[in-house]
């Protein structure tokens, strides 16, 4: 019995001194690597060897239960600068993808993201809403990270001090004159947690301020500075330090997958011109014409939910279409000419509505879209007195999305199977299946290039002879180069050629688009 007691005695003291070995190293970590409330990245990509020490601790032993809030407040902090020096240099944890919902990271041998440590482990517990102001998520916009570490017996008031620190600075913007105040997003993100109005919002402020906001000021919120808090983001002009420009709104890593916060809208206008001088069917090669075929497609897209999961939106296509005997660049203008007739076509061609979503919490790489989209005009496949506009079938198109980041690129990869259903006996269904690959470069924080290449196959149900089963009776192939540029904090633009360069049953063209992306703060 007394041996046994001595186990467990020496068992208690190994776990107590393994956490108190636990906050004596972070404290020390933060005290040589953060200054002035910021983070010197670089010093710690230099030697990591410290913060990996930490994190290797994080990752295989257990949560104390005695210390669990310090103990996990901590390890939210350094596991933000780990999964931000794994990328370093980076100008913002946004253009990291999943950085926030991507379980890449473990705790006690459990694999978990940043926002289910800071949901599902610390605010379902403790329901404290001064984590908020302690809760680091590596950008400027955040309270300010101290330069120690928090510890257990003195948590309470390490909290309480920089909730009045940050309550009394200028993360509340006072406009006496104009009896306005401006807040950080943080309290509209997560109004829940300070009484889901804006007066319990005011009051839990007001708790904590000197100088109390009067109750019949205007309450509004500035935009959320997300440039990285990294020390080497400040100068020092005459013996100061003076914060640099804010990062603009990441549109470089946006990609079709990409998904919007809750009451965020995305205004895109993609503009493609698609023309060809000749075309394969059946095995036979054609040339002597010139068909061009015009879209401009208009996609509003809007966040519905809290956890930014889910997003609907709704697609107009305007088309225009001609085509041509003189093969040059002349044969362009049928295209353009916007006449409905044998040899020109002009109008909203269908309306879709559309519904994204990214079905795994712990998978933001992955998403899903799927539009369904019906003909708003007369005889769109055309007539004789009428030329092609587009498909006179329902649609239905379902996009597989998985973006990647590696340093400076990225890959986006895309999977779709487009349903067009036939709406009269005499039509045929089709399914196309297209693949694309995206490889992406970012020089700077404003400037994307990225290399493109796809492959359609077709597959129709043939209604000339009496199987149903489905045949490939087209394909092709497709590579283009294209850049973006971020023209202001939510506006960018986009420049793409593609060439067909093979095709089995199919034209071989090249398309030219221009895209124009506006996205809502």
């Amino acid at each position: 019995m007394h041996k046994l007691l001595t186990i467990l005695a020496i068992t208690i003291t190994m776990g107590t001194y393994a956490q108190i070995d636990f906050f004596s190293k972070a404290d020390r970590f933060f005290k040589t690597h953060v200054k002035n409330n910021r983070i010197d990245y670089s010093q710690i990509k230099t030697d990591p060897k410290e913060l990996f020490e930490l994190i290797d601790f994080i990752s295989t032993n257990p949560i104390p239960e005695n210390t669990k809030k310090a103990y996990l407040i901590n390890a939210y902090n350094l596991l933000v600068i780990s999964g931000i020096i794994e990328h370093y240099p980076v100008v913002s944890p946004q253009i990291i993808p999943a950085f926030f919902d991507g379980k890449n990271h473990v705790l006690n041998h459990q694999n978990i993201s940043l926002n289910s440590l800071e949901q599902d482990y610390l605010f379902k517990t403790y329901q404290d809403p001064g984590l908020h102001f302690v809760l680091v998520c590596g950008a400027i916009g955040c309270p300010p990270l101290i330069s120690k570490a928090y510890q257990p017996n003195n948590l309470d008031y390490q909290i309480k001090t920089q909730v009045t620190l940050a309550l009394n600075s200028t993360f509340i913007k006072v406009n006496t004159a104009e009896k306005k105040v401006e807040l950080s997003e943080i309290f509209r993100w997560y109004a829940k947690d300070f009484g889901n109005n804006t007066k319990a919002i005011t009051t839990y402020i007001n708790s904590f301020r000197t100088t109390k906001i009067p109750v019949d000021y205007k309450v509004s919120y500035y935009e959320y500075n997300w440039s990285l808090n990294d020390l080497k983001t400040y100068k020092k002009p005459e013996g100061t330090l003076t914060e640099l420009a804010i990062l603009p709104q990441n549109l470089q890593a946006f990609t079709p997958g990409s998904l919007l916060r809750k009451n965020q809208y995305d205004y895109t206008l993609f503009n493609t011109i698609y023309t060809e001088t000749k075309s394969n069917w059946q095995g036979v090669n054609s040339s002597g014409f010139r068909n061009t075929f015009v879209t401009h497609l208009v996609q509003i897209t809007y966040g519905i939910t809290e956890n930014s999961r889910v997003n609907i939106g709704l697609d107009i296509n305007i088309k225009n279409s001609g085509t041509s005997v003189d093969s040059t660049l002349n044969g362009l203008k049928p295209a353009f000419s916007y006449q409905n007739g044998p040899s020109s076509r002009a109008g909203i061609t269908s309306l879709g509505a559309r519904i994204k979503l990214q079905p795994f919490k712990s998978e933001s790489n992955f998403s899903i879209q799927s539009t369904l989209a019906m003909p708003t005009i007369k005889f769109p496949e055309g007539n004789g007195a009428l030329y092609w506009a587009d498909w006179d079938r329902m649609t239905w198109w379902n996009q597989f999305f998985y973006t990647k980041a590696f340093g400076d690129f990225q890959l986006f990869a895309e999977i779709d199977l487009l349903f067009r259903f036939k709406r009269y006996a005499t039509q045929i269904g089709m399914l196309d299946i297209p693949t694309s690959v995206f490889l992406s470069y970012f020089p700077n924080n404003k400037i994307t290039i990225y290399g493109m290449s796809q492959h359609v196959p077709r597959l129709t149900n043939n209604i000339h002879s009496l199987t149903t089963d489905w045949v490939i009776p087209a394909n092709y192939t497709a590579s283009g180069l294209g850049a973006k540029y971020q023209i202001t904090r939510g506006l960018n633009i986009e420049l793409l050629y593609t060439n067909f360069w093979r095709s089995t049953n199919s034209g071989q063209g090249s398309t030219f688009n221009l895209g124009i992306k506006y996205i809502t703060k």
